[in-house]
């Protein structure tokens, strides 16, 4: 699988229209520029998280983490379409009972504003379309710009991320799904879940793009 690093980084930096994102041989699918070899060689998910609730559709494995990356750090959102757009046909058809809103998990505002945008945001965009859902992306504020949680210990991730959100309004649903890009330790997402549910919000899913195997 995707054994050729050098094809990825062809890939990412040189992709011309017509041709695969992953291995820039002609593109044979209609609505993402990809070949069918690659599409089904891709590192996807297919049941449900680790924990009842969780829902993911790529493992973060190459070539799906070199293009996250690309996106957020290279600001390639190019990139980030079409992750977002195979998200979408791949989860679409998994969500029994979508949720009546998705609130993608929110940057911190310095660091929104160096990057100039949310990566979140333009990964489940697509995917909310689908579904006819509301994205609530003002709905939570990063108070504070935490370090990453896969570096720290467990004691330590939950001192990471005491007093890391606020909600800003009043969420008026009962059912909502939390999404963010990567799903490593689950530290984040579950820690504004559990806000959410001392809010009154009864059920609260985790999404995500790539979820790391456990």
């Amino acid at each position: 699988m995707f054994k050729v690093p050098k094809v990825i980084r062809q890939a990412i930096f040189h992709h011309k229209s017509g041709t695969c994102a992953f291995c820039l041989l002609p593109a044979t699918e209609r609505t993402v520029p990809i070949c069918a070899q690659c599409k089904t060689e891709l590192p996807w998910t297919t049941g449900p998280g680790e924990t009842v609730g969780e829902l993911s559709a790529f493992y973060y494995e190459s070539p799906i983490s070199e293009y996250i990356l690309a996106g957020k750090t290279g600001k390639q959102l190019d990139k980030l379409k079409i992750l977002a757009d195979l998200l979408a046909e791949n989860l679409t058809p998994r969500i029994q009972k979508p949720p009546q809103a998705i609130i993608p998990i929110p940057l911190h505002h310095a660091r929104l504003r160096s990057r100039g945008f949310n990566q979140a945001i333009e990964l489940v965009r697509p995917l909310a379309h689908q579904l006819n859902i509301p994205l609530l992306n003002h709905a939570i504020a990063r108070n504070r710009d935490t370090r990453e949680q896969k570096t720290l210990r467990a004691v330590q991730r939950a001192a990471n991320m005491q007093y890391a959100f606020t909600i800003n309004q009043t969420i008026p649903y009962q059912h909502v799904a939390l999404f963010d890009d990567v799903l490593t330790t689950g530290a984040t997402c579950k820690t504004l879940r559990d806000q959410l549910l001392l809010n009154g919000i009864k059920t609260v899913e985790i999404w995500c793009c790539a979820t790391t195997k456990q």
